[in-house]
């Protein structure tokens, strides 16, 4: 399970001669590796932040259904032992997928019981990406829901790739569908149907997990919000419990609570 926060890698096998998969910032994939020499590689001059989690097939087969897309791809390089990316395209590293990960690197727990940590929040992490890739490959879409074209679907990669360059300094929304080539009104619905959250979602989300980074770090709450965007520390605080209470409740954030 491969997760790139900031950066981009790639990994090939055979000296470096096949190439396997591309991951840019903010994409994870599920790639199987036989019993061979991998490399990874990444650009000199990029801050690199990645996450590798290797967890057996069996695992991943327990939690998989056989109707699930993935799983003749997958069962298919276990039985031909053959290296393979899962999934033809890079999925979106969501914040709840962000947050488990840094759980699992703060985990405050040691021997045992940080093995059955990590094995929860593994199976926690499962659970909700194949229930993403569903949506995003449109399985399980919501009876109102229509397909959506491949070029909206790139638009809304595009538009996701720019709130995350710009995270202290957003556009509005009109000025990203534009950016996107779209208006906001299909902005507003393409961008729920493909990745799960709001425009405004997304940022929160992305914003709280370096949040959390941060203060998994030691500094210092008032420090964290200036960084986070927020001139007052009382309202970094509500957003950032806001999130925290999202992410365990499932619930929507307060919509009284506003970035300043």
């Amino acid at each position: 399970m491969s997760y790139t926060v900031s950066g981009s890698k790639s990994y090939s096998a055979q000296g470096g001669i096949g190439k396997l998969a591309s991951l840019d910032r903010h994409q994870y994939n599920y790639l199987f590796f036989p019993e061979e020499d991998i490399h990874m590689q990444w650009p000199a001059h990029e801050q690199l932040e990645i996450f590798e989690l290797g967890v057996s097939p069996d695992l991943v087969l327990q939690a998989m259904p056989e109707e699930h897309p993935l799983y003749e791809v997958f069962s298919g390089s276990i039985e031909r032992n053959a290296l393979a990316a899962i999934s033809s395209v890079n999925l979106p590293l969501h914040a709840p997928i962000s947050t488990i990960l840094y759980d699992m690197l703060h985990c405050p727990l040691e021997g045992r019981y940080k093995q059955l940590f990590l094995k929860a929040k593994t199976i926690e992490l499962l659970a909700i990406q194949l229930a993403q890739y569903e949506q995003i490959a449109g399985v399980k879409l919501n009876e109102n829901a229509r397909s959506l074209r491949k070029e909206d679907v790139e638009r809304m990669h595009m538009a996701r790739d720019i709130i995350a360059s710009n995270i202290h300094s957003p556009c509005t929304l009109i000025d990203l569908a534009h950016q996107v080539g779209t208006n906001d009104a299909y902005l507003k619905s393409h961008f729920k149907q493909v990745f799960g959250t709001t425009v405004y979602g997304y940022l929160q989300g992305i914003k709280m997990a370096h949040a959390r980074e941060l203060l998994g770090q030691g500094k210092q709450v008032s420090e964290v919000a200036y960084l986070s965007g927020y001139k007052h520390t009382a309202h970094f605080t509500r957003a950032f419990k806001n999130t925290s209470a999202t992410r365990r409740e499932g619930s929507k954030p307060d919509p009284k609570a506003k970035a300043a």
